[in-house]
């Protein structure tokens, strides 16, 4: 067995180090004043406490048979996988066909094309941590050409509220892919020209209130990251 790898070992004995610290045990608190009640406008203020209890986990885990989509990101290319029998095309691959009349026959592997279409998309205004600083970006699932099926991936270079279903986008890598979907993003292909169609998919009200939570999540990166996150 041969094996590749990129370790952090700084980060992996901090978090050991991190576990050690109690693992769960109190090691501080504070005393904060904040809102309770119902709703907005209806608060009233209550005092809380806050603990930190330290905790730190390194998870492993196999790709398993799909290892050589992952291990293509690194390579900054994009793979997909065929069933030999029905013909469909799945990205992100699954080893075995999901077609009940292809009895979960094994799929082959190929390589797709850095070109997609947004299939779906969602506008994310908050996110977990690891995301935050990122805030606010558009969510999208993209049918990359010759595939049957949606991946994932965020949309780049184009303002949240100018993001449609039917926008053709061009594939790209981050400079140093770590083997996950975070290493690839779309961005739109040439100009963005929405269909006729496209306007169906938000009313005007609803356009206006995106453009009003976008301005309370930029001011919310602007102040907390110090990064001005809007698309110009």
């Amino acid at each position: 067995m041969t094996e590749k790898s990129i370790v952090d070992k700084s980060a992996l004995e901090e978090w050991i180090t991190w576990a050690r610290k109690g693992n769960w045990r109190p090691v501080g608190y504070r005393i904060v004043e904040a809102p309770k009640g119902p709703k907005l406008g209806e608060t009233t203020t209550e005092r809380y406490m806050i603990v930190e209890r330290p905790h730190g986990v390194t998870y492993q885990h196999s790709y398993g048979l799909v290892s050589k989509f992952f291990e293509g990101l690194l390579n900054k290319e994009l793979w997909g996988t065929v069933c030999p029998k029905c013909g469909t095309t799945y990205c992100p691959p699954r080893a075995h066909c999901w077609n009940p009349e292809c009895k979960a026959a094994e799929c082959e592997w190929r390589r797709l094309p850095l070109k997609g279409e947004v299939w779906t998309y969602t506008v994310m205004l908050f996110s977990a941590t690891a995301f935050m600083e990122q805030l606010p970006f558009v969510l999208a699932y993209v049918k990359v050409e010759g595939a049957d099926t949606a991946l994932p991936m965020q949309l780049r270079e184009v303002r949240p509220e100018d993001a449609y279903i039917g926008m053709k986008v061009d594939i790209r890598f981050i400079e140093d892919p770590r083997g996950e979907l975070m290493d690839l993003y779309g961005v739109p292909s040439g100009k963005i020209e929405p269909p006729e169609h496209a306007a169906l998919q938000r009313n005007p009200e609803s356009v206006e209130r995106l453009k009003k939570d976008l301005e309370s999540t930029y001011a919310f990166v602007l102040k907390r990251f110090g990064r001005d996150n809007r698309v110009r």
